[in-house]
């Protein structure tokens, strides 16, 4: 028995060690220096909660804040819901099951550069074609305004993650 716990912590020890440097100690460090008025060359000195009370009457944090808020709640109901979807509609029994799954995760795969850049295609030249087309004017400049600028990106976020969200 005390043969298997020590083969148990010496597999499991390097695993520990790159846990802690990478993802423990920078926590730690980045909690301290929050509480400080670092600048990332000079010693620091603590400030205490400052660093917090001023960002909290910053308009622009509040706005990025309030911002990332809405994007995440948004994004999370859409993404699950478009990811059953997608679930269910693979696990039924059709001939094209395989070819579906593979097209609904194949966004997934995509780079973010690439994935910027067609999406970018798309909002700009293709929604700009369409409206002027139908004769629709919301569907022109979707990357000029808040409001279209915020529900495109949930659209290329949903589009990316739904297939893996399905896999799930």
């Amino acid at each position: 028995m005390r043969n298997k716990s020590v083969t148990f912590w010496l597999f499991l020890t390097p695993v520990l060690l790159s846990l802690s440097l990478v993802v423990i100690v920078p926590l730690l460090l980045g909690v301290f220096y929050s509480f400080t008025n670092w600048d990332g060359l000079t010693f620091t000195q603590f400030v205490g909660f400052e660093n917090y009370i001023q960002i909290f009457q910053d308009d622009s944090f509040i706005n990025a804040l309030w911002f990332t808020t809405k994007f995440t709640i948004a994004c999370v109901i859409l993404l699950n819901i478009t990811g059953l979807g997608l679930a269910l509609l693979v696990t039924r029994n059709l001939k094209s099951k395989n070819f579906l799954r593979t097209v609904f995760f194949m966004p997934n795969l995509i780079g973010g550069l690439i994935l910027g850049f067609i999406w970018q295609f798309i909002f700009i030249n293709v929604f700009d074609f369409v409206g002027r087309m139908l004769g629709q004017e919301w569907l022109l400049g979707w990357l000029s305004n808040e409001t279209t600028g915020f529900w495109g990106l949930v659209i290329l976020m949903v589009w990316q993650m739904a297939g893996y969200i399905m896999i799930i």
